[in-house]
């Protein structure tokens, strides 16, 4: 039998390992190791994954964790190996304390939970080794601490020693005295950190990023005692010859050791029913009332459904999930909190008449199986967008309303990329951080780690011009850092609630940023142990929609109780919103104010949400690529006929032009024309979707065609092309519901934008803009004829504002944006205002000097006294306390708009005043420029334009490999996507870096399968104001 290794390490103890689980377990199936430990520390990040590997490979796993302790002021690591499920719970108890109370581990805690547990003293660097190397001999702290370790684990006490080439450790002797006297076993073990000896100087380098310290200066005592690679049996047990009971031992407490995690299964939350109504019965009752009161009378078709999807939901066990997430949402309604569905759920009845889901299923024909499929294994997620700016909010009411205890939010692990794994090396190497600085900026904005074998070295570009060896070393040792896990994080929105107290099952962090506990475990970890996650996800949309909606009930609709009446009063049908739509006016809008999306309206000329759910399904990368988005344009515009493969295909593609557009689409032909059952039919889906060609999929194209041929009558070699069609769209088609529910949030934002232009405009640029910068967006405002301020201190508020002086709106930059203001001088204002003179507002605000300044020179004290004269009193302010604040002089002349302009730029970050196209209005007017929205009807003509740049993409050609870009190109009219060619792009790089103003010469072209007008630059001109 080969020798248990019992103190393995991987590198989900964050950067104190370069291993992974499947790489330690891959090692020991090399070298014949049939039982292997792993004792990371503090955290239990890796135990599952190190389970499955073991597992599925034939060597029994140990889990066991290397904790913090902490005893009469003296402090080391201490091990704990898990026996039994008992066992696990502690170390999952253990392992939180460490990591939500962030201090090290008392013996009354260890005491506490040590059920199950076997302890392991001695380590290197273990607190038994500190007290015996470092305590006075006349206190017997050694002694003291093994009496109270032998009291709480009894014969499950152990104490290690370990020994490298150079011979045992300090303190060995005076160690192995102790275990003698107390007759406590020993254990040979020796800690493995990485693979072989070559890999002993990266491991260093790792040692000093987890320390924030320089190489040059890194100590040996944050170091293994010796090389931490996988020793050789043999020599390992020749160093341990004078001492056979420690290696023999190691069988013992590998025998002991019988844990079997609980893999697979669901453990779903309970939900307090009233008077004792079981959770079947309550869902059933809440579906009924709901149904009601959405349909009126129940059609034999609703009441069907209804009980069709109850039976599925309650057989599963999921009907405490529906109730939780219910609950949560009515929670977020009574608060005033915009929420929207996205995902699948939306084709469930049940989820729609719990007010869960805004579309409706049937009107959609949206399959329930597309959701909760009794065929799958997996339960499925109900996801829930929420407002992002109060999505903490609910997140809190969930932890307080199911007990802290047993919540948790989803953990998520963030890895080294290409710029963080050279940053991290580059300063252990010393490298100043301009160097660093130099170094990141050459390499790639993104790049998925799958590609590096793949797809070239990120690395590459440093290594094209000659490089001194110390960059070498850095390069080379953060191109083996890559996908290594740098620290553990939360999940944006995924929340857990268990049906016992959640550390039973698993460990958790805290999170600094939240102020709650997170999962030690991804997603993948959690669906593993069958604990079901609700997505809870902040949408900056839903904040704008949410802020928008206040504004119109405050400033225009006071009727309405709070803002979620005003969104839910919207119509979804009204002229004006369509035209909106049609015409692409919808830079701010959920989801359809890209270049690309705003284009794909233009060219479906959507008007209705059914438009804008298509043009969702065909904006993504599958649609573009597989040309299935051109299809559909081209028979949009009846530029192309409607060939279907067969004629059972008409109707059930009529609406999508002969096109598999929705997933959706893909269950309903396999249901109707196949004959497959709906849950075979998702299945099929899935299976098509992933590309799995396995056994599954063989099975049910013989019954797919099988069911064409005698439903149809539809020849086996058509339904052969029909399969094939439908596994080519499977891979790119997009959920129906989940389109729905996002092209309502599309259309409810295209309307307030069209109504209530102002509000819309103040939340967007309130709340962070989307998809492009605060300039565009200001420039939008401006193209809707609507009033720009810089901050006030009697109108604005901390964020943009709808101030209506004559009943007009006006639109104030928010106070907040002002550099170097703090926010106790903001809240100093708005609780104050209004002032009457400078000297009110110094009197009761009490800002600094520099505060005081910029508020007057970005013009917040307009109508109250002049810049020049404002500053220069603020200059000659005296001491707090004297009655005469001020002296006379004359009235100094106010500043000019070309003042204003730069100091608006330089402390707010963008100019409010005249238009940097408004100010190169003479040499537009001299180059011949034309509007972008003239350029659309002057094809194959070259023409001058005049703007800014919107947004730009850069790329290499195929060919060469060389750099060019797309940029959008806005103006006053509206925008066009211009294409700099790599040797116009080489040449202008420098200019292309700014904003602009910009004239660009070039040939208007159109791009006939993207149905788009461009201009192909030919010369670029940055214009200096």
């Amino acid at each position: 039998m080969t020798l248990p290794y019992l103190r393995t390490h991987s590198y989900f103890g964050f950067l104190e390992s370069l291993l992974s689980p499947q790489a330690l377990v891959t090692a020991a199936q090399e070298r014949g190791i049939t039982c292997l430990g792993l004792t990371d520390h503090r955290f239990l990040t890796g135990s599952i994954e190190f389970y499955e590997a073991c597992t599925s490979l034939g060597i029994k796993p140990i889990l066991g964790l290397e904790v913090d302790l902490v005893y009469e002021g003296y402090s080391g690591r201490f091990v704990l190996l898990a026996k039994d499920r008992s066992g696990w719970s502690n170390l999952c108890r253990l392992s939180s304390a460490l990591l939500v109370g962030q201090h090290p581990l008392t013996l009354l805690t260890l005491n506490d939970h040590a059920e199950g547990l076997i302890g392991i003293a001695g380590s290197p660097r273990g607190i038994l080794r500190d007290l015996v190397l470092s305590s006075p001999p006349t206190e017997n702290l050694p002694q003291r601490f093994l009496t109270l370790l032998q009291t709480t684990f009894k014969v499950d006490l152990f104490i290690e020693i370990q020994r490298y080439a150079n011979g045992p450790l300090q303190g060995e002797t005076l160690v192995r005295d102790l275990s003698e006297k107390f007759q406590i076993p020993l254990l040979a073990t020796q800690d493995i950190y990485y693979q072989t000896p070559e890999e002993e100087k990266l491991y260093r380098t790792l040692t000093a990023i987890r320390h924030i310290t320089p190489l040059q200066g890194l100590s040996d005592r944050l170091l293994p005692p010796g090389p931490a690679a996988f020793p050789e049996p043999g020599d390992f047990q020749y160093r341990y010859r004078d001492c056979p009971e420690a290696i023999s031992n190691l069988s013992i407490v590998a025998d002991r050791c019988d844990l079997e995690l609980p893999i697979g299964g669901t453990l779903f939350p309970t939900f307090p029913t009233p008077q004792g109504q079981s959770q079947a019965d309550y869902l059933r009752e809440k579906a009924m009332v709901g149904a009601k009161g959405l349909y009126g009378k129940l059609t034999p078709e609703i009441a069907d459904r209804l009980d069709y999807e109850l039976e599925i939901i309650i057989k599963m066990g999921y009907e405490p999930i529906f109730l939780i997430v219910q609950d949560v949402l009515n929670h977020a309604r009574q608060v005033g909190i915009p929420t929207s569905s996205r995902g699948s759920a939306a084709s469930s009845l049940v989820a729609h008449c719990l007010n869960i889901t805004s579309p409706d299923p049937l009107a959609l024909n949206l399959y329930f199986e597309r959701f909760l499929n009794p065929a799958r294994k997996k339960p499925p997620d109900i996801d829930t967008d929420i407002a992002s700016h109060r999505r903490d909010e609910l997140i809190q009411y969930i932890f307080e309303t199911y007990s802290r205890d047993r919540v948790a939010m989803v953990g998520t692990i963030n890895r080294y990329r290409p710029k963080s794994a050279l940053g991290d090396v580059a300063k252990a190497y010393g490298l100043s951080p301009d160097t660093i600085r130099q170094l990141s900026r050459k390499l790639p904005h993104s790049f998925r780690i799958r590609q590096s074998k793949e797809d070239g070295d990120p690395f590459a570009p440093l290594l094209r011009e000659g490089i001194n060896p110390l960059i070498q070393d850095v390069i080379s040792d953060a191109r083996a850092l890559l996908d290594l896990p740098r620290h553990l994080s939360v999940h944006p929105g995924g929340v857990i609630i268990a049906p016992f107290p959640i550390t039973d099952l698993v460990p958790l962090e805290h999170s600094n940023t939240l102020g709650i506990n997170h999962a030690q475990y991804d997603l993948e970890g959690i669906e593993k142990l069958g604990l079901v996650k609700i997505d809870m996800l902040g949408i900056r949309g839903l904040t704008v929609l949410g802020e928008v909606a206040n504004r119109i009930r405050s400033w225009r609709l006071s009727e309405f109780q709070n803002g979620l009446e005003v969104l839910s009063s919207i119509p979804l049908e009204d002229p004006a919103t369509s035209q909106t739509v049609e015409q692409a006016r919808t830079i701010g809008c959920f989801q359809i104010e890209s270049p690309g999306m705003r284009g794909t309206l233009r060219e479906i000329q959507a008007r209705t949400m059914e438009d804008i759910m298509a043009a969702l399904a065909l904006y993504r990368p599958g649609p573009l690529r597989g040309g299935l988005r051109d299809a559909f344009v081209r028979r949009f515009r009846g530029e192309e006929e409607v060939t279907p493969i067969h004629s059972s295909l008409n109707e059930l593609l009529k609406s999508t032009y002969g096109v598999i557009l929705y997933q959706e689409q893909v269950l309903r032909i396999a249901h109707e024309l196949g004959g497959l059952t709906i849950a075979q039919a998702d299945i099929l889906r899935r299976a098509m979707s992933h590309f799995d060609p396995g056994g599954v999929m063989v099975t049910l194209k013989k019954n797919f065609i099988h069911g064409a041929q005698e439903r149809h009558n539809v020849p086996e070699e058509t339904a052969e092309r029909i399969w094939e069609m439908m596994a080519a769209f499977a891979g790119y088609g997009f959920p129906k519901a989940h389109a729905a529910s996002y092209a309502l949030l599309a259309w409810n934002s295209a309307w307030c934008k069209t109504h209530y232009p102002a509000e819309f405009m103040a939340a967007v640029l309130g709340y962070g803009g989307g998809y492009y910068s605060q300039r565009v967006y200001l420039m939008e405002a401006r193209r809707l004829k609507l009033p720009l301020h810089p901050p006030h201190v009697n109108h604005s508020d901390a964020h943009f504002k709808v101030v209506y002086p004559k009943g007009d709106p006006h639109l104030y930059m928010g106070l907040g944006q002002i550099r170097d203001l703090t926010q106790r001088t903001i809240q100093a204002i708005l609780q104050t205002r209004p002032f009457q003179s400078l000297e009110d507002f110094l009197l009761r605000v009490d800002p600094q000097r520099k505060e005081a300044q910029n508020l007057i020179m970005v013009g917040a004290l307009d109508e109250i006294v002049t810049i020049p004269e404002g500053l220069r009193r603020i200059e000659h302010k005296r001491p707090p306390g004297q009655m005469q604040l001020f002296g006379t002089s004359e009235v100094a002349e106010d500043w000019d708009e070309k003042e204003r302009q730069q100091a608006q730029q330089d402390l707010l970050g963008v100019s409010l005043g005249i238009s940097p196209l408004e100010q190169i209005a003479d040499e537009i007017q001299a180059s011949g420029a034309i509007t972008t929205l003239e350029a659309q009807d002057r094809l194959d003509e070259s023409v001058t334009l005049a703007g800014m740049r919107q947004t730009w993409r850069r790329l290499r050609t195929q060919n060469s490999g060389q750099m060019m870009c797309f940029l959008n190109l806005e103006d006053l009219e509206g925008s066009i996507q211009v294409l700099v060619p790599p040797a116009l792009y080489a040449r202008a790089y420098n200019e292309l870096r700014e904003i602009g103003p910009f004239l660009v010469e070039g040939v208007v072209k159109h791009n006939p399968d993207r149905h788009q007008t461009h201009l192909v630059a030919e010369k670029i001109q940055l214009v200096r104001i």
